[in-house]
C-alpha cells in the first residue's frame, strides 16, 4: 500500500503521521509481539474506568455498561436500561469515542449493543520514494451485539458478536470476531473469577486481495476480591495467555552486551519470573460509598515496553474516579503510556428508567 509505504521514509512525517505511528505500537505493544495482527484497535482503553484499570477490567460484576463491551460474561439484570457514552481525546486530534445500552429480560438474558470508533484524523501521503502526495484519513469502527445469562447459582456466561470496519485511506477491510467469557460470582464472599476470549475471528474483506490478516485473539483469566471490612477490592488480570513469550530484543537498547569474539550484541536469557510479569496487570478499587470510588492500575508489559530506559516515571501507571451527581456517574480515567504522553478519558452512564419516574 502506497500509504503504508511511508513507515520507510520516518524523516519526512509529520507530527501528525508520528502520533498515529505511536498510537498503533501502543495497541499492539499490549496484544502481540513485532505487529503481527491487524486492528490493534480493539485493544485500545474504550472507557475511562477501563483506561484507569490499565487496559482491562473484566472481573467486575456491577451496572457498568462500559465493562461488557470486553467480558460479555459481566452482562446481568442491574443494567437495564442503562445507556453510557465515552470520549478520549488523543495528541494530534487523534480521538475515539464509545456507546454502549443494555436490555433485560427475565426468561430470556441480558442483551447489549456498543459502538466503538477511532479516528486518526487528516495525515500527510507519501509515496514508496518519499514523495508527497494527498493528504488521508483513516477511522476504525467497532458495532458490537453482546448477550449474556445467568446458567447457574453463581455462574455466568456471555457471547459478544464484533462487526469491525477500517478505512485507512482508500484501503478498506472489514471483519467478523466474537468475545467469549465466563464468571463465576459469589456475594457473600465478594470474590469473582474469569476467563475471556477476545477477538476470535476472521477478515471478510482484507485490505489487499489475497492479504488476509490474523486477528488480534487476546486469553485473558482474572479474578478479584472484596475486603470484608476495608473499601478496597483488588484485581488481578492475566492476559494474552495465548502467548507464553511476549518479550523481544530491543535493537536500540543502550547498555548492550557485546561478545567479545564474535562481536555480536549477546542476547540476554529472560527469566521465567519476567516472563510472567508481562502477562499481569494489577488494579485496586477504593469503595468509599456508592456514590464514590478511586480505582488505580498498574501495566506491567506498557511500563516494559513504552517507558525509556533512564526515566520511565509513572509509564504504566493509571488512576481515575467514579462519581455519583444528580442521577448520572461521572467517570474519569487517565492512563501513562509513555512520560508526558497521557491520555485522558471521560464517561457518563444513566438509568433511562429515571426519565419516566415522576
Amino acid at each position: 500500500m502506497k500509504s503504508i509505504a511511508l513507515i520507510k521514509q520516518p524523516l519526512l512525517m509529520k507530527q501528525k503521521l508520528l502520533f498515529f505511528l505511536i498510537f498503533a505500537t501502543i495497541t499492539l505493544a499490549k496484544a502481540q509481539i513485532g505487529g503481527t495482527r491487524t486492528y490493534p484497535f480493539l485493544n485500545l482503553d474504550h472507557s475511562a474506568r477501563v483506561a484507569a484499570a490499565g487496559g482491562s477490567l473484566i472481573t467486575v460484576r456491577d451496572n457498568d455498561v462500559s465493562l461488557t463491551y470486553q467480558n460479555p460474561a459481566l452482562l446481568n439484570k442491574s443494567m437495564h436500561n442503562h445507556a453510557t457514552v465515552s470520549y478520549l481525546r488523543y495528541v494530534a486530534k487523534i480521538n475515539n469515542a464509545y456507546g454502549g445500552y443494555v436490555w433485560h429480560h427475565d426468561s430470556i438474558g441480558t442483551f447489549s449493543a456498543n459502538i466503538f470508533f477511532v479516528n486518526y484524523g487528516e495525515i500527510e501521503g507519501f509515496d514508496e520514494d518519499g514523495n508527497k502526495t494527498r493528504p488521508f484519513t483513516a477511522q476504525d469502527y467497532n458495532f458490537q451485539i453482546g448477550y449474556g445469562k445467568q446458567w447457574k447459582d453463581k455462574l455466568w456466561y456471555g457471547v459478544n458478536f464484533n462487526f469491525i470496519y477500517s478505512a485507512l485511506e482508500a484501503y478498506v477491510s472489514t471483519a467478523g470476531a466474537f468475545n467469549l467469557g465466563g464468571i463465576y460470582h459469589d456475594s457473600t464472599k465478594r470474590f469473582t473469577a474469569t476467563l475471556l476470549v477476545k477477538n476470535l475471528g476472521t477478515q471478510f474483506i482484507p485490505y489487499r486481495d489475497g492479504n488476509r490478516e490474523p486477528l488480534p485473539v487476546d486469553i485473558q483469566i482474572g479474578f478479584s476480591k472484596k475486603l470484608k471490612y476495608n473499601p478496597l477490592r483488588f484485581s488481578i488480570i492475566a492476559h494474552d495467555l495465548q502467548t507464553w513469550d511476549l518479550t523481544y530484543n530491543n535493537p536500540n537498547k543502550r547498555n548492550k552486551t557485546i561478545d567479545l569474539e564474535t562481536q555480536k550484541e549477546k542476547v540476554e536469557k529472560v527469566p521465567v519470573p519476567e516472563k510472567v510479569m508481562r502477562h499481569l496487570n494489577f488494579v485496586g478499587e477504593l469503595l468509599f460509598s456508592p456514590n464514590f470510588n478511586v480505582l488505580v492500575g498498574y501495566n506491567y508489559q506498557r511500563r516494559k515496553e513504552l517507558s525509556p530506559e533512564q526515566r520511565k516515571v509513572v509509564t504504566g501507571f493509571s488512576w481515575g474516579l467514579t462519581f455519583n451527581l444528580l442521577k448520572y456517574r461521572f467517570s474519569y480515567g487517565m492512563a501513562s503510556y509513555y512520560p508526558g504522553q497521557a491520555s485522558f478519558n471521560f464517561s457518563v452512564l444513566k438509568n433511562l428508567s429515571d426519565f419516566r419516574k415522576k
